[in-house]
């Protein structure tokens, strides 16, 4: 559920409507309304707290901090509860955005499938109900409960087909977005992302930052369709020779990178830079085998995240590749940080 890009769009939306919620009252309300009732007072400065929270949210987002994480669930769930509290103490008010709810209920059905559909229209079924209840404009005014249910049950109803092709399409495009189209391996973006996760969870990985050696000579010699099938091959070969936890990322060129999880001793990880070693070896010899194709390899033990990012991390682990490179190619050096 945690989505980086729906995360950010949340938190944008939440500002809009905590901003449209807190005009249509202030301007709204007669004279001295908001100040003489508890209820009212209460809801505005949840609006203004809830618009704080909702832009801090967007700010770590933007700056690419973790914390995020810790505002989105609960915000995620309280999105149709604020709007439930400012119906029930401004519901004269904002009677007008009472169709929020069905239309929280079908976004989200539509970014994350049916039964995120049917919990949010039951919450929203809820709430309104509640309205109904307790609340006595809306006991006097069974119209606009009526037709808040019908666009609430039949809406969504109409839109499941759509909910789950939409559902679909997003995944494959997402997945289609973080593929590199020549080797089908992860790319840069999936790379940042993963990195920034791992950060933020403070968890031990390993990244080791591959080139091939004199893959030039391949283009010049052999063409840039062979150069290319070298490319694809040593992404498979790298797939099937290091465990299903070890994810290939291509950045460009031919430049790879390997993240592992739970590999934290220096030996272990120069075992896995010689597999790696290894297997763009075997890619090479069946695609190229009188050419001097191999790999410098640079391996760096992450155990520390004190003053580190994915910038330091992907500089540093670059700079010991071309030192394995200098050191007469084909070769594997690591590195604790």
């Amino acid at each position: 559920m945690l989505d980086l890009s729906d995360s950010a769009s949340r938190a944008r939306q939440r500002m809009a409507f905590c901003s449209l919620s807190f005009l249509i009252v202030f301007f709204l309300t007669p004279g001295g309304a908001i100040v003489g009732n508890t209820a009212m007072l209460a809801f505005m400065v949840t609006l203004g707290v809830y618009f704080h929270v909702a832009w801090l949210q967007s700010w770590l987002i933007s700056n690419r901090e973790h914390y995020w994480e810790k505002i989105e669930i609960p915000s995620y769930f309280l999105d149709m509860p604020i709007i439930g509290f400012g119906l029930a103490v401004a519901g004269p008010y904002l009677a007008l955005v009472s169709p929020l709810l069905a239309v929280v209920a079908l976004v989200r059905g539509m970014r994350y499938g049916p039964c995120m559909l049917a919990c949010h229209i039951v919450a929203g079924v809820l709430i309104l109900l509640l309205l109904y209840v307790l609340v006595p404009y809306w006991s006097e005014h069974p119209d606009l409960l009526y037709a808040n249910l019908f666009l609430l049950i039949i809406l969504p109803i109409q839109f499941y087909g759509v909910s789950v092709k939409i559902q679909a399409n997003s995944k494959s495009l997402r997945q289609e977005n973080l593929t590199d189209p020549l080797t089908r391996s992860l790319n840069r973006k999936a790379l940042d992302t993963a990195i920034w996760r791992m950060l933020n969870a403070r968890e031990p990985f390993v990244m080791s930052f591959l080139d091939l050696d004199n893959f030039k000579v391949v283009n010049d010699t052999m063409g840039h369709a062979v150069g290319d099938k070298l490319l694809r091959r040593v992404s498979t070969k790298l797939s099937i020779r290091l465990r299903a936890d070890d994810k290939v990322y291509r950045l460009s060129g031919d430049e790879f990178v390997v993240l592992s999880l739970g590999i934290v001793h220096e030996e272990m990880a120069e075992n896995l830079g010689h597999r790696i070693k290894n297997a763009i070896a075997e890619a090479a010899a069946y695609t190229c085998p009188n050419l001097p194709v191999s790999a410098s390899v640079g391996v760096l033990v992450v155990n520390s995240f004190e003053d580190t990012d994915l910038e330091k991390l992907l500089v540093r682990a670059d700079k010991l590749m071309y030192l394995a490179k200098k050191a007469g190619k084909n070769q594997v050096l690591v590195e604790q940080v």
